[in-house]
């Protein structure tokens, strides 16, 4: 049995202004008030020039954002304060449909709001609160007319601002952050966006290279949203002609409605894992993936804020398996020619962006790429290549340059004692060539005990006669010989430094070169 007892107040405190503008800072807030405009733009048809005017003001604490995108009618005004108000619909190819995103960027910047607004050529009518109405539970809010504004115009000011600075630094950052947030925008010729008087130039990521069977790809195709509309899904994808590894600028971007959204996105949820596309690293730091959006507003992943795509919007979750299969192939290519890129990539400036339809975005979970090419030799591929031909005639000497070689493998791993390990292989290195000659060089017949004693004298005064090296060489082998047994019997904890190690190498190294004309480097 059901019997209503009583009716509740669901209005939501005013409060929950202050309680929700933690991530807000002034760009994002001010993104927010660039939004409004273009969506009312777009709403009357993207065919009248609109112009936008951002004036930031240190000396007076003040911001004001101006457009003529057309005004708000009288009966719309309530929307600038009410909670989930807005006069954009779900099925608009819009940007804002939350009804939260101005509310909670007027209070983050400033503790006084005025906002003024003339629809077509009607009154201007003002509306101002500050935090003495946001402490007070009661919603209605006093309108004024006031002296007229432009037609159609629009204009937002904020005072006594809770940001502590609006000076030359972060005028520059909110210019760079504007000039790509709105570069779509400002594709177009009725568009103007200025900052502080000055039009701000759009800022785009899609300087392609396109080195041969790995050119910059145009996917395409579409998706259908739970409610039977359409997303559109354009994709570009592939090698940057610039490695971006300090800026960041690698990953995927995403576009929703023309407004980019999620810049440089380099997380598992886009494939930078192990196991996929890699963790984010300048090996990879040529991968590039632009996901641009169409569609109804109610359809976009973003989050209430448009500053990330939510990973578990069905947009997003139904592109999921193929985006990560791109972005993968791109980073397998990246990697594999990485210290090869002036010439594998960069080198090639011109070129087509190959067209690709994608018939389902579901079940396709391929980028077309041919296999990755062969990743560059390492170290120890490329010095034994080199050193084949006298392998070859003395397969003794390959154990010599694989102790260098291991040497200096060990030397860059992340352990404590990384340099002392790699010391004593290059003594055991140097020590076995020294026999090796001995061995297989010279005349020496004498049996293995004298063989072990002539090795183990540190001055190694009887092998002189038998081994052809300088003096200045004997007298630096003595000294390394002897700098590794007083470091191996002393009590302390023997410590090598990046300096003397380099010294021991190239030490070895010429010894190598000089007995059997072994390569160490490649």
């Amino acid at each position: 049995m059901k019997v209503q007892v009583d009716t509740l107040d669901a209005i939501p405190s005013k409060r929950i202004f202050l309680s929700i503008i933690a991530d807000y800072d002034l760009n994002r807030s001010i993104c927010e008030l660039v939004d409004n405009a273009f969506d009312k733009w777009t709403r009357l048809g993207r065919t009248a020039p609109i112009a936008v005017d951002i004036w930031l003001d240190e000396a007076a604490r003040m911001i004001c954002v101006e457009d003529n995108a057309g005004g708000l009618p009288r009966d719309e005004i309530s929307y600038i304060v009410g909670p989930g108000l807005s006069s954009s619909e779900e099925a608009d190819e819009t940007i804002g449909i939350f009804g939260v995103g101005t509310k909670r960027a007027v209070v983050a910047l400033a503790k006084e709001v005025r906002i003024a607004t003339r629809y077509s050529n009607g009154p201007t009518y003002q509306v101002e609160f500050d935090d003495d109405w946001l402490k007070d539970e009661d919603w209605r809010l006093p309108l004024f007319e006031v002296g007229a504004l432009a037609p159609g115009t629009t204009r937002v000011e904020l005072y006594n601002l809770r940001v502590p600075a609006i000076g030359e630094e972060q005028e520059r950052m909110l210019r760079h952050h504007l000039s790509a947030t709105y570069a779509r925008f400002l594709e177009n010729d009725h568009v103007t966006l200025r900052l502080n008087g000055t039009p701000i130039v759009p800022r785009y990521f899609d300087n392609w290279s396109f080195p041969p069977d790995y050119l910059p790809r145009h996917y395409h195709g579409s998706l259908r949203a739970p409610n039977g509309s359409m997303v559109q899904v354009d994709v570009l994808a592939g090698l940057s002609n610039e490695s971006s590894p300090t800026t960041g600028e690698y990953g995927v971007y995403f576009y929703c409605n023309d407004r980019l959204v999620a810049p440089a996105m380099k997380t598992f949820e886009v494939g930078f894992t192990k196991g996929q596309a890699g963790q984010p690293h300048p090996k990879v730091s040529l991968t590039k993936v632009i996901v641009s959006l169409h569609g109804e507003a109610g359809q976009m992943p973003w989050n209430s804020s448009k500053s990330d795509i939510s990973t578990k919007h069905h947009i997003f979750v139904a592109l999921h398996d193929w985006l990560v299969t791109v972005v993968k192939d791109y980073a397998a290519v990246s990697r594999a020619w990485e210290g090869l890129w002036p010439d594998k990539v960069f080198r090639h400036d011109k070129g087509e962006i190959v067209d690709t339809p994608i018939s389902d975005f579901l079940t396709a979970k391929r980028s077309f790429l041919p296999d990755p090419p062969r990743s560059k030799p390492r170290l120890a591929e490329r010095v034994a290549k080199r050193n084949q031909h006298l392998v070859d005639v003395k397969p003794w000497t390959a154990g010599l340059y694989e102790g260098v070689i291991a040497a200096q493998t060990i030397a860059k791993q992340p352990f404590v004692q990384a340099n002392w390990l790699a010391f004593n292989i290059l003594e055991f290195t140097l020590v076995t060539a020294l026999k090796d000659y001995l061995v297989h060089e010279t005349a020496f017949d004498a049996g293995e005990a004298d063989l072990q004693n002539i090795l183990s004298e540190l001055g190694a005064f009887s092998l002189r006669s038998h081994v052809p090296l300088d003096e200045a060489i004997w007298t630096q082998i003595t000294q390394f010989r002897k700098r590794r047994a007083d470091l191996f019997y002393a009590r302390a904890t023997p410590s090598i430094g990046d300096r003397e190690l380099r010294q021991v190498d190239a030490l070895v190294d010429t010894v190598l070169k000089k007995l059997f004309a072994v390569e160490t480097s490649a």
